[in-house]
């Protein structure tokens, strides 16, 4: 059977406090009943940004769409500079956060898969 295409605005969607920070999930198996995979748009005031985190079993890409920050990678937390048009992939199992240290919005889209798995804190 086939799903129905789902369409929509970013302006129509929740924003919620996820990981520490604002987070709009579009697309995930509430949303859209996907199956493999959750859309998220982070939009993070200077300051703001997501807890260390990993995802067991789950792949992820961050896009960064506007502004500058800092993603941190890895048991030792290694910190990134990222700026607009770049793209990270972390394997399952990698710790991960975000920072925006710069001094306006950073947008990040996130794409999770396969999407169906609570998020680990990590210290």
């Amino acid at each position: 059977m086939r799903l129905p295409v789902k369409i929509l605005k970013l302006s129509e969607v929740e924003t919620k406090t996820i990981l520490g920070g604002p987070i709009k999930v579009v697309f995930d198996k509430e949303t859209a009943d996907t199956k493999y995979l959750t859309f998220a748009v982070g939009d993070f005031n200077p300051g703001e940004g997501l807890k260390f985190h990993l995802h067991p079993e789950s792949e992820e890409i961050y896009f960064i769409v506007k502004g500058s920050g800092t993603v941190y990678l890895g048991e030792e937390k290694k910190p990134i500079n990222v700026e607009p048009n770049t793209a990270i992939y972390i394997p399952p199992n990698t710790i991960h956060g975000v920072e925006n240290t710069g001094n306006e919005k950073l947008v990040i889209a996130f794409f999770v898969a396969p999407g169906r798995e609570e998020s680990k804190v990590v210290e």
